[in-house]
């Protein structure tokens, strides 16, 4: 007799449904498991047949043959052990049980309780793709609050919980609460931050419209401060965009709280390139990648080796890294924006006060920075010492608004450059003439006029965004090492 049921393994960040199949039929006792399990998956059996004694339930005598579907994907994990005894109750008919769709994930102690696993924010997404709507884990599984909502939930203590609740036809939604969702940072939680009225405009415009910034001033300028203020400018991520950081979060961190708000990654300047981008034996996301969909912050760029630096320029032209993992390539997202500060001279204080630097030494300085990665970045900004009057809660709180606001705008707008009235393109192909700029440069300037358009609430784009736009990002100027030396 066969008997089936649904699992679930998990790859990386992506978790791949599992049907697990069971044939128990006459001749000598022998329970094997095919369909490329790992030396983890084979163990089962032992803690699948100590599980049965413990719960009560007749353990079937005789052939046992179970098939984890797709048979060419290696299985490993203890996810499947749940799956792999339903199947085989299933099969036997003694309790007789009814089949359905539901996905089984957790491991089996050899008392027959559930044991919780970590990582399964993935599984809601997957589920979701492939029209399955019911899920079974154990009582003390935690599970990001938006699979709590997503679908019919069981929840058990023990293989017996489980065949209760199965031979009673019924799923169980869970009594328990949702796990709350970590609290996400404000600017409230932020000291009073003093003047930089104009860097503050920068920053709600390049947060509006995912432009990757460097910003470049001595030492004390508030340069690293206002870095870290960015992020607090974001809006949420949407249910599904979290469910996806957290997938890769807890490669790196099993103890990740979800959270809606987008990742922040602050690497060291030490970091290899292989940090950076991931990879390896185990397949382990670089910082590009735990950056997905947040902020990748390099405070002191140039600080970061050359090979570091220019790992990052693939991740910034395709929003995705292609790494190598055992002999096999495979593709990590990597679609971050990217943050970061510099001085502008070794000492720290060219074109801020006395400087020791000669003009060769700071061009060798800025040597450390790759020139493709320079160009990549959409504003090179220089921040000049502000001690004016504080920003207030209302200020900043104001600023965060707009940049939702026109986040939502900009995603109505496919095509950054197609806003732009007849005017403003003149305007746009008369500077770019004069200043002898590149397509690239063409291209992100009228990006940043359409943001700078957005955050005033306009879908047209008229001359006055070009102009402002044109001074963060001028072409024919945008190295800083060139302003630093003169």
């Amino acid at each position: 007799m066969l008997g089936h049921a649904f699992g679930a393994i998990r790859h990386g960040a992506d978790v791949q449904i599992v049907r697990v199949q069971a044939d128990v039929g006459p001749g000598f006792p022998r329970f094997t498991i095919v369909g490329l399990p790992d030396s983890s998956v084979s163990e089962a059996k032992a803690r699948v047949r100590s599980a049965f004694h413990h719960a009560g339930l007749p353990f079937p005598k005789g052939r046992i043959t179970v098939n984890l579907q797709p048979a060419s994907l290696k299985k490993q994990g203890s996810w499947l052990d749940l799956a792999i005894a339903v199947a085989i109750l299933r099969a036997s008919g003694s309790p007789p049980l009814p089949h359905d769709s539901t996905v089984f994930v957790a491991e089996l102690a050899l008392d027959g309780g559930l044991v919780p696993q970590e990582g399964l924010s993935a599984i809601g997404l997957r589920m979701r793709d492939e029209g399955l709507s019911s899920l079974c884990v154990s009582t003390h599984q935690h599970l990001p609050w938006p699979l709590e909502n997503m679908f019919d939930l069981m929840r058990a203590a023990t293989l017996a919980d489980v065949v209760a609740q199965l031979r009673a036809s019924r799923v169980h939604v869970p009594t328990v609460r949702p796990h709350p969702i970590a609290r996400p940072e404000t600017a409230r939680d932020l000291p009073p931050l003093r003047g930089h009225p104009v860097e503050y405009r920068l920053l709600a415009i390049c947060a509006a419209g995912r432009h990757t910034l460097l910003m470049v001033g001595s030492p004390g300028v508030g340069k690293t401060t206002l870095a870290n203020a960015f992020a607090h400018l974001l809006p949420d991520l949407t249910e599904d965009e979290a469910l996806e950081v957290a997938a890769w979060q807890e490669i790196a961190n099993p103890n990740y709280a979800f959270t809606l708000r987008p990742p922040v990654r602050r690497p060291h300047h030490a970091i290899t390139a292989r940090g950076m981008l991931g990879g390896g034996r185990l397949g382990s996301p670089g910082e590009v990648t735990l950056a997905h969909r947040g902020v990748l912050l390099l405070d002191e760029m140039l600080e970061f080796s050359h090979v570091s630096l220019n790992a990052l320029r693939e991740p910034l032209d395709r929003g995705m890294v292609e790494v190598v993992v055992n002999g096999k390539a495979m593709r990590f997202p990597a679609s971050f924006q990217l943050i970061a500060t510099a001085n502008p001279c070794p000492c720290g204080y060219r074109g801020y006060g006395d400087c020791s630097c000669p003009d060769p030494d700071v061009r060798r300085y800025w040597t450390r920075c790759p020139g493709p990665i320079l160009d990549r970045i959409d504003v090179v900004h220089h921040v000049n010492r502000d001690l004016g009057r504080e920003l207030g809660e209302a200020s900043l709180d104001d600023w965060i608004e707009r940049v939702r606001a026109a986040t939502a705008l900009l995603a109505r707008v496919p095509d950054r450059t197609s806003t732009l009235s007849d005017e403003a393109r003149r305007a746009l192909r008369r500077a770019c003439d004069r200043l002898h700029a590149s397509e690239r440069d063409r291209v992100k300037v009228a990006a940043l006029a359409t943001t700078i358009a957005a955050l005033e609430g306009r879908d047209e784009v008229l001359t006055s965004d070009v102009e402002e736009a044109m001074i963060w990002r001028r072409p024919g100027s945008l190295s800083p090492m060139r302003n630093a030396i003169t």
